[in-house]
């Protein structure tokens, strides 16, 4: 089979997709298929690279005035091959260039369609980004196929888009990177160059971790706000020995940086950047717990990344989370710090002999997230597309 995966704009920045898109690609590759990534290319806004102002606009340019040509020359000079992947609903908009071609939409999560059309109270949306969201939301109606990563995804969209009932499924997603438990010592030789001018040494302090961007839905200062909880009301647990926060992902907020200085918190919050899948693995073996308390999710990998490392969590009692984390985990209210913090001084209090056990159970349900059952059901989904457009399946 011959697959077009259509990936990202790279300054929209959005490594979870190109994760995505790299790990279908690798996965195509190694089972004997081939699989081209093709994504918008910077050109106008290689003059001021931004999410706002002129950026933004020069990135709509790019993105939806240049790309649809080199699409359409790229399907015209490659004949062979099978049909599209668009990798993320953001750019679902570009199914209008490809009704005379197979092609699917793997859907992430429609949570930002919600918000623009006021269906999650508190977010406003500006009016170029309502547009720009009834676009995608056009473009998942028209797509011949979509994927989504979540039964509740699925369910969200039906909502929106009930014509896709009998043209779309759910096939949750498998580890992107082969996380798994690390040696003390090797994990430790991984963190060695985090760049971070804060005070943090893995290999002395004990740390509560958190992973994700600065969504709405990713509650980080909800994490931060449930660490003060714990600080302060179990300080003998904190004091003892001490426990830091390490939040990867995106820079923080200045939000975030305030509300660190409000709760006395400098030099105890730790916020790494930049961090590579084997430093992660790191971070994920060397936490004491994982604490994951998001409002809303499309999936939520690090919840079984974290599981195939070994490491606690406490995540939200919202589905997908609580599903996805399985039985080993903790699950408080994401809104209710002193509930959350509850559960990380269960866990932190818990014998080693608990400990192992809570391990134990991770790793096996971290097990059922296969990439090989994975890939048989994109297969088969590519099978349910090529069928209706009346071709074969190419083994």
């Amino acid at each position: 089979m011959d697959v077009t995966l259509l990936g990202n704009y790279s300054h929209d920045d959005n490594e979870s997709m190109t994760r995505y898109a790299e790990m279908l690609q690798k996965l195509f590759v190694e089972t004997g298929h081939q699989a081209e990534i093709i994504r918008p290319e910077p050109f106008f806004g290689r003059l001021k690279r931004s999410s706002h102002g002129l950026g933004k606009w020069l990135g709509y340019i790019d993105k939806y005035i240049l790309f649809p040509i080199s699409l359409r020359r790229h399907i015209h000079h490659r004949k062979n091959a099978s049909l599209v992947h668009i990798c993320d609903q953001s750019n679902a908009v570009y199914t209008r260039w490809l009704q005379d071609v197979p092609h699917l939409v793997t859907c992430h999560d429609v949570m930002a369609i919600q918000a623009a059309r006021g269906l999650v109270p508190g977010l406003k949306t500006g009016w170029t980004g309502r547009l720009l969201q009834n676009w995608i939301l056009s473009g998942l109606r028209n797509a011949a196929y979509v994927i989504c990563d979540t039964q509740e995804t699925r369910q969200d969209l039906l909502s929106l888009a009930p014509q896709l009932e009998s043209c779309s499924r759910t096939i949750e997603l498998p580890l992107n990177y082969p996380y798994a438990p690390m040696a003390k010592g090797e994990a430790h030789a991984q963190l060695l160059n985090l760049g971070t001018d804060t005070p943090f040494k893995p290999e002395e302090d004990r740390f509560l971790f958190h992973v994700g961007g600065n969504q709405w839905y990713k509650n980080r200062e909800g994490v931060i706000h449930i660490y003060a909880q714990l600080c302060s009301s179990f300080p003998d647990l904190v004091q003892r020995r001490p426990l830091k926060l390490v939040m990867a992902g995106k820079p923080p907020t200045e939000a975030m940086l305030r509300l660190v200085e409000e709760e006395r918190l400098t030099g105890n919050v730790i916020f790494l950047t930049s961090i590579s899948n084997q430093q992660l693995c790191a971070l994920y073996n060397l936490a004491e717990i994982m604490v994951y308390p998001s409002l809303k999710e499309g999936f939520g990998w690090p919840i079984i990344e974290a599981q195939a490392c070994g490491c606690p969590i406490v995540t939200s009692d919202r589905v997908p989370m609580s599903r996805l984390a399985g039985p080993s985990a903790l699950l408080a209210d994401p809104e209710d710090r002193n509930a959350f913090a509850a559960c990380l001084f269960q866990v932190l209090s818990e014998e080693s002999e608990v400990r192992q056990k809570r391990k134990a159970e991770a790793l096996l349900h971290s097990s059922q997230f296969d990439r090989q059952a994975f890939l048989r059901q994109m297969l088969g989904g590519y099978d349910a597309i090529l069928s209706k457009n009346n071709l074969n399946l190419i083994k």
